[in-house]
């Protein structure tokens, strides 16, 4: 059970991350096809800026939690994915407010990250710590 819960972590934590960089990416170089991803068309140069910085956001804790993910921090990858819950959750509440059309990625992205910050946390507790 040990060996499954290990596999299945890292390789659903690897993919989320995964696509986590690839869609940041992609809003960085073209953030109007982005938005409209997102739920809201970025009509002008502001709105596609704030696209692109929503995005670089992103990409920042994509890449952090591959550094975690590489150097084995358990815990503090759990702790990375258990705060970015807020992210999905604020965007279905933000895109609410305005009325807008919530994407069916939000969902979606928060039944990941809860998934996923639960295994890890299920992770963490196997992980026997080191003394200091």
């Amino acid at each position: 059970m040990k060996d499954r819960l290990r596999v299945v972590t890292t390789a659903g934590v690897a993919l989320a991350l995964t696509v986590l960089v690839l869609l940041a990416v992609r809003g960085i170089v073209d953030p109007r096809a982005a938005a409209l991803a997102f739920g809201v068309a970025a009509g002008d140069d502001s709105a596609a800026f704030y696209q692109a910085v929503y995005r670089s956001r992103n990409l920042v804790l994509a890449l952090t939690g591959f550094a975690f993910l590489f150097s084995s921090m358990w815990r503090a990858l759990a702790i990375l994915l258990t705060a970015s819950v807020a992210l999905p959750v604020y965007d279905i509440v933000a895109l609410a407010l305005v009325d807008a059309p919530i994407s069916l990625v939000h969902p979606i992205t928060l039944g990941v990250l809860l998934t996923l910050a639960s295994l890890l946390w299920l992770r963490v507790r196997e992980t026997p710590r080191e003394a200091p």
